[in-house]
């Protein structure tokens, strides 16, 4: 089901970030092992069926994005909190997907 430790840590971290409207910051790794630092406004977890993903407002793209949670290898809450503005919200993205 894809609930290894690791991804576990990081729900929990990630679920603590989201009810706190904290920015989180995470070392993550994309499909070619590339690897990445992000810092990100985290909006909602989901289950796909074969892994857990985050869906996030990134910053520097000034887009959403996913992230599959058992790429990421290390997530930091941080001390910087956001506010939900129009067009980056968990809502807005799902509308964007139910297009």
């Amino acid at each position: 089901n894809g609930l290894t430790a690791p991804v576990r840590a990081h729900l929990q971290t990630l679920r603590e970030a989201i009810g706190l409207r904290r920015k989180i910051h995470m070392d993550y790794s994309d499909a070619k092992e590339a690897t990445s630092q992000r810092t990100v406004q985290p909006l909602g977890c989901f289950y796909w069926g074969r892994t857990w993903t985050l869906v996030a407002w990134c910053e520097v793209r000034q887009d959403f994005r996913s992230f599959r949670v058992d790429r990421m290898q290390s997530v930091t809450v941080l001390d910087t909190p956001f506010r939900p503005e129009p067009g980056r919200t968990l809502a807005d993205f799902l509308r964007t997907v139910a297009c």
